[in-house]
């Protein structure tokens, strides 16, 4: 498993990555672990957080995730906080299981900026190609293998 985080311009941007996510998992291009999504409006004094939003089950997923421990560390979403900017948002995925190419072809045209990882240095490289192309920066959340 590994963990990346990504920030986005404007404080919509994690939200529509989140469904483009949920999607990808659905087609099996990723096996998405756990997401959190953080989001700083103008007008708020900090980023706000909502973990683990595409649980589904409620308190029996919530309580397994304890068991197996299996979440996003919450180390690392602090350290996205501290990065973050009034206006911005950003997503710490959880994943495993990556088909790096489909999912960069699904963020195609989305300015995002990979943050954070648990990844190596060569896998972050591979995961910065990948997810750049002649005219774009980076475009999307997925995790190494």
């Amino acid at each position: 498993m590994s963990t990346t985080a990504w920030r986005f311009s404007g404080t919509e941007g994690a939200d529509d990555a989140v469904l483009r996510l949920k999607q990808l998992g659905d087609a099996g291009h990723l096996d998405v672990r756990d997401v959190a999504v953080l989001r700083w409006p103008p007008y708020a004094a900090g980023p706000q957080s909502q973990e683990h939003v595409t649980d589904e089950g409620g308190k029996a997923s919530s309580f397994a995730k304890k068991l197996t421990k299996s979440g996003i560390d919450s180390s690392m979403i602090e350290s996205v906080k501290a990065e973050m900017t009034p206006g911005t948002s950003a997503l710490v995925l959880l994943s495993t299981d990556a088909e790096i190419d489909a999912i960069a072809k699904a963020f195609e045209g989305h300015a995002m900026d990979l943050m954070r990882s648990d990844l190596s240095v060569q896998q972050e490289d591979r995961l910065r190609a990948a997810f750049s192309g002649p005219s774009d920066a980076d475009r999307g959340p997925a995790a190494g293998q």
